[in-house]
């Protein structure tokens, strides 16, 4: 099987939309996407055909064509479905079998899956449900529960191509992403890409993730985002003043060391303040 060349009704079971407002996707630069392709996001945030490159991530399946073959990237958008679709099997090796039901498959390319990703070339296409007569049957989404981890899909709310990704982002009230800016605050989880501004941002809130530390961290300590940085500092443990409990707002689990400035592994589990003793 090959990459699309021209739209495709694809066979689908129960689907919504990816974006949790309802809102399109912005199109990368000089690109196409077919109707029917399975649509991925590449770091910038900006949506490209699924293919065989491990930055990207995928999303859903798109709803209609969009050709932005001229344009600059966020011209045009494109509405990107979840849910249960048909895709071409891998014709080598790789090619999925009912005995892969549950595991995760991976794209070849925006029309077709295999079941392994090549030295983790290919992005995770989906969850396979079946195989029969119309193709490998995909659970295409974010929210999956792969490895655990569950992402969330909003638009950008400011440029966070530079400075953003593996740090603690929040809503910002009006459905788009933002950085945490206040200290022990309550996140929305860990922001994986980095988008520009308008384009869509991926959000990890919940799953291992890498996280920026914002000081020396031991691994084990609870972690809380740290104040205007966004980025991780050990939780201070919750304490009585008057009639609130005052402390950080629990953000996850720290899953090895961290030092100011460097990329550290956490446990992303949002979980409110914690009290200074254990009951």
């Amino acid at each position: 099987m090959t990459a699309l060349s021209d739209n495709l009704a694809r066979a689908r079971m129960g689907v919504t939309p990816v974006v949790a407002n309802g809102l399109a996707i912005p199109v990368a630069a000089s690109t196409i996407i077919y109707q029917g392709s399975l649509v991925a996001v590449n770091t910038s945030g900006y949506a490209v055909p699924a293919s065989a490159t491990a930055s990207l991530i995928v999303i859903g399946v798109a709803e209609t064509k969009k050709d932005n073959s001229a344009g600059s990237a966020g011209d045009l958008s494109v509405v990107a479905r979840r849910g249960a679709f048909y895709f071409a099997n891998s014709s080598t090796t790789a090619a999925v079998s009912d005995a892969h039901v549950g595991r995760p498959c991976y794209a070849v390319d925006d029309n077709t899956v295999a079941i392994h990703s090549i030295d983790t070339s290919r992005p995770i296409a989906g969850i396979v449900l079946g195989v029969d007569d119309n193709g490998v049957l995909v659970e295409v989404g974010l929210d999956q529960g792969q490895n655990g981890a569950c992402d969330y899909a909003y638009l950008a709310g400011a440029d966070l191509s530079t400075t953003g990704q593996y740090l603690f982002v929040k809503l910002n009230g009006s459905s788009a992403v933002v950085l945490a800016d206040t200290a022990g605050e309550a996140a929305l989880g860990v922001l994986q890409n980095a988008p520009a501004s308008g384009a869509l941002a991926i959000v990890r809130r919940r799953g291992r993730s890498i996280v920026v530390a914002g000081g020396t961290i031991a691994d084990g300590s609870l972690l809380a985002t740290a104040v205007t940085t966004a980025r991780a500092k050990a939780a201070v443990a919750g304490t009585v003043s008057g009639s609130n409990v005052v402390g950080s707002y629990v953000m996850g689990y720290a899953l090895g060391d961290g030092t100011s400035g460097s990329n550290m592994l956490m446990d992303v589990h949002p979980s409110g303040v914690v009290a200074t003793t254990a009951a």
